[in-house]
């Protein structure tokens, strides 16, 4: 089994060349909301005095002429953020299929193509279940306590990947092909996605800019991870068995 990073080392050498290629497309698949990994947020929380404050001042904003101005602007920025939340509800799950096409692509290097985001934009019922029903089961062993969900999260991490290459495969059975592969190998990447702990705290120094570069590294290290788990691409590679033999020489086993 390969280690975390050698995982990164491969995803440096798939994006070598492509590294506009990959920021794009995975800047343009966040926006239309392409959901590979799964990440938890940490909730903080405030004091009874602290949120009586806040709405005290949330109150007199709302009174102040300064909002009555504002008001038709913010009614107009809330319809264009309800027409943009539709139609990522709508197309956000074909594209998450799309997004791990590319990387798919990427770490086979067949020829990684902008294209590819969009290349399963009929499997918009498909990817809206896979969403649902992946981010359901998580939601319920979460309910349990936090561990249990970060547990579901990783069981479940492979299913986009699956199902973005088995069109025969319905999406249940995408989970379940996703908790058989990643039985034994949950902790390997947990691990890997530890190893980018310096680059998360990167992109928040910066405000979100280096996760331009940071997210499509980290999932090309997902799909090479991938690829090794369920075809043993990297640490056995494959031998092609399709030889011609000389026929005026012996055949030797």
């Amino acid at each position: 089994m390969l280690l975390s990073r050698d995982y990164k080392i491969i995803a440096k050498e798939n994006l070598r060349g492509r590294w506009k290629l990959g920021v794009g497309t995975g800047l343009v698949a966040g926006l239309l909301g392409a959901a590979i990994r799964n990440n938890f947020d940490v909730v903080a929380t405030i004091s009874d005095e602290e949120f009586d404050m806040l709405m005290l001042q949330v109150q007199e904003f709302l009174e102040s002429d300064l909002f009555q101005t504002i008001l038709p602007a913010l009614i107009g920025a809330l319809i264009v953020l309800c027409i943009y939340l539709l139609i990522v509800l709508v197309i956000g799950g074909a594209v998450s299929l799309g997004y791990a096409q590319f990387n798919l692509n990427l770490a086979d290097d067949r020829d990684p193509r902008f294209s590819d985001l969009f290349s399963h934009i009929n499997r918009k019922w498909e990817g809206f279940c896979m969403q649902f029903f992946r981010g359901m089961m998580i939601l319920l062993w979460s309910m349990l306590f936090i561990i249990p969900g970060i547990i579901a999260s990783y069981r479940y991490a492979m299913t986009p990947y699956i199902l973005a290459e088995n069109y025969d495969l319905s999406v249940m059975e995408a989970i379940s092909e996703s908790k058989r592969l990643m039985r034994g190998n949950k902790w390997e990447l947990f691990t890997l996605d530890v190893s980018f702990i310096g680059w998360i705290l990167l992109s928040d120094l910066t405000w979100g800019v280096a996760s331009l570069w940071v997210g499509p590294y980290q999932e090309a290290a997902r799909a090479a991870f991938y690829r090794e788990i369920s075809e043993q691409r990297y640490s056995r590679p494959h031998v092609d068995t399709e030889w011609t033999q000389n026929p005026d020489e012996p055949l030797v086993f």
